[in-house]
C-alpha cells in the first residue's frame, strides 16, 4: 500500500518578475537546480546570553482537537529549546488560503505554514517557499509516503513535508439507513435511489448531504457519481460530460420544481445547521465528509462506509486524497529552526498522538504499524490511498479552485441554472490552465 518513490533565497524582485508569468502560465521556469552546498539550509547562530529569543511564527488551521494537541507539542518543544520563542496561530478553514497568500504578497508569512497540498505549488511558483530539498534527507523523506510527497513537488523540487492524508467517506444515520437495507449503498445508483426515497425536506428530512457549496466536496460528489468519466489532467473533474452532468443534476434536483432550492435541499452549514447534529438526531440519512471530521465527530448513531461508485466500477486511479504539509517562508530568517520544529512535528510519534486525539491520518508510512493499518475504520480508506495517482498538483488547481467556489455560490443563490454553472467553471477552468506546448 505504501510506494516509496535551504537553498539560497530566491532571485532578487526584479529578477523574479520576470519569471513568474512563464511559471504560472505554461507550467515551466529557467529555474536550474543549486550546485553542492547552494542546497544546505541557512545555519543561523543562536542567541547569545541574555539576548531575546528567536521567534518562530507558525499558522495552520486545524479543527479544535487536533489544535489542542499541536499547542502541547508546541510547548514541549519549547520547553526542551532554550531560546525559540513558538507562536501558533489557527486561522478559519474559510479564510487561510486568502490570508496566508495576502501576508505572503506583503512579505509578512509566518516562518511556518501548514499549507493545503493543492496551494503548495502555487505558493512555491510565487516565489513565497523555500525549497526543503537539502532537508528532507536520507531517511526522513524514505518515511513520507509516496502519494504525500507527490503532491508537494513543482518543478523538480519539493516545497513542503508532508504532515496528514485525509480522503472521503460515506457516514449514514445507523437507524434511517436500516429502515431503507441491511447494508449500506455499495454503487452510486443505490446511494440516490436512497437519497430521493428520504429527502423530504418539508418534513424536516434529508436524504444524502455534502457540504454545500464546497469546492473539495462537489469534486468528491461528481466523482462519486459520475465515475471514472471525470477524470481530468487539466482541471479538478471533467464536467462537459453529458452523463455526468446527468448524474449530478438527478442527485441535486430530485424534484424539477426544487431546481431553485439548492440552498433548502442543501443548506450551508452554521451555527444553526450542524451537518453532524443533524445525521445524529436523524434529520439526515448520510454525509459525504472526510475521514478526519468523521473521527473526530463519530457516535454510535452513526455508521460509516467506503464511498460507492457507478456499477461495474471499481475505484480507478485518481486524485483521491487531500493532505497538508508544513512549508517554510521564503522570507524567514530561522529557516533551520524552522525545520527541526517540523521535523519534530511530522515525526511517527507526532503522527500518532494527532490520529489518536484527531483522527488525522498519518502521511508517514511506518506510522501505520502502530495500530492503524488494523483499525476497521481506516480500511474504507484504504483503497483510496492505494489507488490515488500520486501526480504533481499544478500551480493553477488553487485557481480553479477557487473559480469553482465563486460559481458554486452563485448556483446556490439561484442566480445560475445547472447548465450554464457548468458551463462557466469548464470554460474558466481552460483560461487558468497553462497553454499546451
Amino acid at each position: 500500500m505504501f510506494r516509496h518513490k535551504n537553498w539560497l533565497l530566491l532571485a532578487a524582485a526584479a529578477c523574479f518578475a520576470v519569471v513568474l508569468i512563464p511559471v504560472l502560465f505554461t507550467g515551466s521556469s529557467d529555474r536550474t537546480k543549486p550546485s553542492a552546498g547552494e542546497g544546505s539550509a541557512i545555519v543561523e547562530t543562536p542567541p547569545a546570553a541574555g539576548q531575546a529569543a528567536r521567534q518562530l511564527r507558525i499558522a495552520v488551521s486545524m479543527q479544535s482537537k487536533e489544535f489542542a494537541l499541536l499547542q502541547q507539542l508546541k510547548d514541549q518543544y519549547q520547553a526542551a529549546h532554550t531560546g525559540i520563542d513558538i507562536r501558533l496561530e489557527n486561522i478559519p478553514d474559510e479564510t487561510v488560503y486568502t490570508k496566508l497568500k495576502k501576508a505572503a504578497q506583503l512579505g509578512e508569512a509566518p516562518d511556518i505554514m501548514l499549507l493545503d497540498n493543492n496551494w503548495v505549488s502555487e505558493f512555491a511558483a510565487l516565489g513565497y517557499l523555500l525549497p526543503v530539498d537539502s532537508m528532507l534527507t536520507g531517511g526522513l523523506q524514505a518515511e513520507q509516503m509516496e502519494q504525500a510527497i507527490a503532491q508537494v513537488k513543482w518543478n523538480g523540487y519539493l516545497w513542503g513535508v508532508p504532515k496528514n492524508l485525509d480522503a472521503y467517506v460515506m457516514v449514514y444515520n445507523a437507524k434511517r439507513l436500516n429502515e431503507w437495507g441491511d447494508r449500506p449503498p455499495a454503487e452510486s445508483d443505490e446511494l440516490v435511489a436512497l437519497h430521493k426515497q428520504t429527502h423530504k425536506i418539508e418534513e424536516g428530512k434529508y436524504g444524502i448531504y455534502f457540504d454545500a457549496p464546497n469546492g473539495r466536496s462537489f469534486v468528491t460528489l461528481a466523482r462519486m457519481l459520475g465515475g471514472a468519466k471525470t477524470v481530468s489532467r487539466t482541471a479538478p473533474i471533467e464536467l462537459s460530460d453529458p452523463a455526468v452532468l446527468k448524474s449530478l443534476e438527478t442527485f441535486l434536483f430530485t424534484a424539477p420544481e426544487e431546481t431553485k432550492q439548492l440552498p433548502k435541499s442543501f443548506p450551508p452549514r452554521s451555527a444553526i445547521w450542524k451537518p453532524w447534529d443533524q445525521l445524529a438526531q436523524g434529520k439526515l440519512t448520510g454525509y459525504l465528509t472526510p475521514f478526519s471530521d468523521w473521527k473526530q465527530n463519530e457516535s454510535a448513531a452513526v455508521t460509516m462506509s467506503k464511498i460507492p461508485l457507478p456499477k461495474g466500477e471499481e475505484t480507478w486511479k485518481g486524485p483521491w486524497l487531500s493532505g497538508k504539509s508544513f512549508a517554510i517562508s521564503a522570507r524567514s530568517e530561522s529557516s533551520k529552526e524552522s525545520f527541526e520544529l517540523i521535523r519534530e512535528l511530522v515525526s511517527a510519534s507526532a503522527a500518532l498522538k494527532f490520529w489518536n486525539a484527531a483522527g488525522v491520518l498519518p502521511a508517514q508510512t511506518n506510522a501505520y504499524a502502530s495500530g492503524i493499518r488494523n483499525d476497521p475504520a481506516f480500511k474504507h480508506v484504504a483503497a483510496l490511498i492505494d489507488q490515488d495517482d500520486a501526480v504533481p498538483s499544478v500551480p493553477q488547481l488553487a485557481m480553479q479552485m477557487t473559480s469553482l467556489q465563486g460559481q458554486l455560490e452563485q448556483l446556490w443563490k439561484g442566480e445560475l441554472p445547472f447548465k450554464t454553472f457548468a458551463d462557466r467553471t469548464a470554460a474558466e477552468w481552460n483560461a487558468i490552465r497553462p497553454a499546451a506546448k
